[in-house]
């Protein structure tokens, strides 16, 4: 189901933004958020890459990550190693019409939890670098494009 973004110009919605999401500890209680993170992504129109569960009121560390057609969903990630740096002209759903340049590692190593709670690990460079920082960042309560 599509769900409401949360935006930074909400007092209300601001407060669950900012704060830090909560390890999942049970894959099967994350199998409905995770088809509402899908269906609210693919419902946008601006073309947007990502979606944390923060943005749409859950406070779970799950988020998608979408680049080039390729869709990474990630359950407890962690990023484990970076290398290098770059500077990224990013948005957010949760900040809409807003754009900044945001310097950020240019390659990350990550661990997560595929939608199975299987381990994975990857290493990413490019765009979905960018994406699972910015991401990532949501799961702790930050968000640079807002900052």
């Amino acid at each position: 189901m599509i769900k409401r973004i949360l935006l930074y110009l909400n007092e209300e919605d601001r407060k669950i933004l900012e704060s830090k999401s909560e390890p999942v500890t049970d894959i099967n209680s994350v199998k409905d958020l995770i088809q509402d993170l899908r269906d609210t992504l693919h419902g946008q129109s601006d073309g947007s890459h990502g979606i944390s569960a923060s943005q749409i009121g859950e406070l779970k560390n799950v988020c998608i990550c979408s680049w080039d057609n390729r869709e990474i969903v990630m359950i407890n990630p962690e990023i484990t190693k970076t290398r290098g740096l770059t500077v990224y002209t990013e948005g957010c759903l949760s900040v809409p019409g807003i754009f900044k340049k945001i310097p950020r590692a240019q390659k990350v190593w990550c661990t997560y939890l595929n939608e199975q709670g299987e381990t994975c690990e990857i290493a990413e460079g490019g765009r979905m670098s960018d994406i699972i920082q910015h991401e990532l960042d949501h799961m702790q309560g930050i968000c640079k494009v807002h900052e």
